[in-house]
């Protein structure tokens, strides 16, 4: 399944890495600009209100920090939203779907992302695979039994 998914994205990839001056990732020219949609600035604990206000999602840790080219370990920590806008407790049941994609070029990656449950609403996602430069969202769908579901995305520009 992975090797057919992988074949299928291959015609993708190659098309997005080439710059003129090869058809590798590796010679693949990247430099952010205004017209990407908003990246943000890594520092550990980087905080994203989910786009339902129900939850709100850290960024605990990244390793490599800050996220780079090729596979990154992430810590996230989940928690709910109370109704006067507070910070709310841990989100400790939940099921995560996290996508990385490219909107500058229409892909993501054919690594599927693992999600660990470390207890506590903090979980680890790893591989977050990142495999090019690039302008890069990494959107977190959540499903709690308890909190309802909400979307983050955490917005990343890798340099060459």
């Amino acid at each position: 399944m992975r090797l057919l998914l992988l074949l299928a994205t291959l015609p993708t990839a190659m098309a997005c890495s080439s710059s003129g001056s090869g058809t590798t990732p590796d010679s693949y020219i990247y430099t952010c600009t205004a017209s990407d949609d908003n990246p943000q600035t890594y520092i550990a604990g980087l905080q994203v209100m989910g786009t339902s206000q129900k939850m709100a999602f850290s960024l605990l840790d990244a390793m490599p920090a800050p996220p780079a080219r090729g596979n990154n370990t992430w810590m996230v920590q989940i928690n709910a939203m109370m109704s006067d806008a507070m910070v709310g407790p841990a989100v400790t049941d939940a099921t995560i779907v996290a996508t990385p994609f490219m909107p500058d070029h229409g892909h993501g990656t054919p690594i599927l992302v693992g999600v660990t449950n470390n207890g506590g609403g903090q979980y680890e996602l790893t591989p977050v695979n990142l495999w090019m430069p690039g302008y890069w969202v990494t959107t977190l769908v959540v499903t709690s039994p308890t909190a309802g579901t909400d979307t983050a995305q955490y917005k990343f520009c890798l340099p060459d």
